[in-house]
């Protein structure tokens, strides 16, 4: 058997998944591809269009404002397999709500004379691979954004200025039942299943943006509402910037130079060399270490390996894993895409010393045409699907042999002309739960302590409730952030310096 080479990469893509232009009316819209990085395809993994379906599986929701906080977060994990060659990439994906302003995303005059060019760079879809183009590859047709101020971070350019409290009251009343949320993802694809710490990178971007955006309301001296989401909309592609002098575009090219150097950084050598990436200055946060085991050893598990015993518990657990071993097919479904995701590839390690040789798809989008036809494949297969998918696949009749784990319920439902699964051997089976819910115990308490401690948040990030990144609110604190230059040191570490924008007041 050939044995396939590494990939040269850490990351492969950095990826913006949102509507372009949300929809006020509750409904689920198609997701689309926002803003990509590098803007160009690798010759040996373009980047695949369904991508957009997988970071958000149920369609791009948008929603009544409501105040938004970290456990609004979440994140999860899916994968993408080349059918022909069996290589799998891995998706690392943080969604959120984002807030929008009604009629920011058109291009529209207000009756003060202010011009409002807000427009979608090229108004293309996922579908023809067309995001906004990156800011340090200026696009020909950028348009001006002078909207109300927000570029020039001028105080003067308040719409209210002059008026009375009583006006200015009623207008903040109106701005925010003008303001609605809208779905938006970030996600990192790569070869190398990092996913803690690939979660961690995309969590601090976010923080990163949510930052400029707040300093920009701090410079103008506007109201937190009406300006707090002015670099997401900048980010997203929904507001066009030209002015070269703004401290909005200078903001939007030190986080793009960000994203650059994170994709630029080198990949760890098996057993032998670790990576250390300084995404934030040391006082912040420490680096962020990548390092993968010696190939002849166990593979890399960066997720709790338990969650299965912990969601459906032992008994069921045990079933599951016996029709994996007999090569049923199996499906499991759950609310939670990382509960989902995680259970999945976790049935998949716990088979060790043996390979699943069949497919195994994490995450099956809702929202992907024809999903439903991969579960009428004749070989034996483990996929996650959200909760709702049977729900909006109304006309599809399930395979009479496929059995069904509910992870919210703790069920396994079994096909209508299932045969009896085997039982496990005595006393065998009695010593094998013994000691699974001795482990089960046991890694529960140790993943309550991680989430808790103010070292080790790998298993809080995989925990079912996202756990914000210590420190990182300080950011918001430092009035000069200095950028340093890239530095590298060979040797058992390779230290790569990737820095956060350098964001003035």
């Amino acid at each position: 058997m050939e044995k396939k080479k590494p990939c040269p990469r850490l990351l492969d893509y950095l990826v913006v998944v949102g509507a372009r232009q949300p929809s006020s009316d509750s409904v689920a819209q198609t997701p689309q591809l926002l803003r990509r990085y590098p803007l160009e395809d690798h010759h040996d993994f373009p980047l695949p269009p369904d991508v957009v379906f997988f970071c958000q599986p149920e369609g791009c929701l948008s929603i009544r404002q409501r105040r938004v906080s970290l456990r609004d977060d979440s994140s999860f994990v899916f994968t993408l397999t080349d059918k022909d060659s069996g290589t799998t990439r891995y998706g690392i994906c943080v969604n959120f709500y984002r807030s929008f302003q009604r009629g920011h995303h058109r291009a529209r005059g207000d009756k003060g004379g202010h011009a409002a060019a807000e427009t979608a760079s090229d108004g293309s879809d996922a579908s023809s691979g067309g995001p906004p183009s990156s800011v340090l590859s200026p696009p020909n047709n950028a348009e001006s954004a002078a909207t109300s101020g927000e570029e020039s971070g001028k105080p003067g350019a308040e719409p209210n200025a002059g008026k009375s409290p009583q006006h200015r009251r009623s207008a903040a009343k109106m701005a925010a039942r003008n303001r609605n949320s809208t779905l938006t993802s970030l996600c990192i694809l790569s070869h190398y299943p990092f996913f803690s710490t690939f979660r961690e990178c995309l969590y601090i971007l976010k923080r990163l943006v949510d930052c400029c955006s707040q300093r920009l309301t701090q410079r103008a001296g506007l109201p937190r509402t009406t300006q707090r989401d002015t670099m997401w909309r900048v980010f997203t592609g929904a507001l066009s910037v030209e002015e070269k002098g703004s401290q909005l575009l200078a903001d939007l090219r030190e986080i793009e130079s960000w994203v650059y150097r994170l994709l630029r950084s080198p990949v760890p050598v098996a057993g032998q060399r670790r990576v250390d990436v300084e995404v934030l200055p040391h006082a912040l946060k420490r680096p962020l270490t990548f390092a993968l085991p010696d190939n002849s050893r166990f593979s890399m598990v960066d997720f709790p390996l338990h969650l299965p015993l912990e969601l459906l518990g032992v008994d069921a657990c045990l079933q599951v894993l016996s029709c994996v071993l007999l090569e049923h097919k199996v499906i499991l479904q759950s609310r939670d895409y990382n509960a989902l995701s995680m259970s999945v590839m976790a049935f998949v390690a716990m088979i060790y010393p043996l390979e699943y040789m069949f497919p195994v798809i994490p995450l099956l989008p809702t929202c992907m045409a024809s999903a439903e036809q991969l579960l009428l494949a004749p070989t034996p297969y483990i996929i996650g699907v959200p909760a709702s998918f049977f729900l909006y696949k109304a006309d599809f009749k399930m395979p009479d042999d496929l059995w069904l784990v509910d992870l919210d319920s703790s069920k396994v439902i079994a096909p209508t002309n299932a045969e009896i699964l085997p039982p496990l051997p005595e006393p065998e089976a009695l010593e094998l739960k013994k000691h699974l819910k001795q482990c089960l115990v046991r890694l529960t308490v140790i993943t309550q302590k991680q989430i808790f401690s103010s070292e080790n948040k790998a298993l809080a990030s995989m925990s079912l409730n996202t756990q914000p990144i210590l420190n990182l609110e300080k950011f918001q604190e430092v009035h000069e952030m200095p950028l340093l230059p890239p530095r590298t040191r060979q040797s058992l570490a390779f230290l790569h310096r990737v820095q956060p924008p350098h964001l003035r007041q």
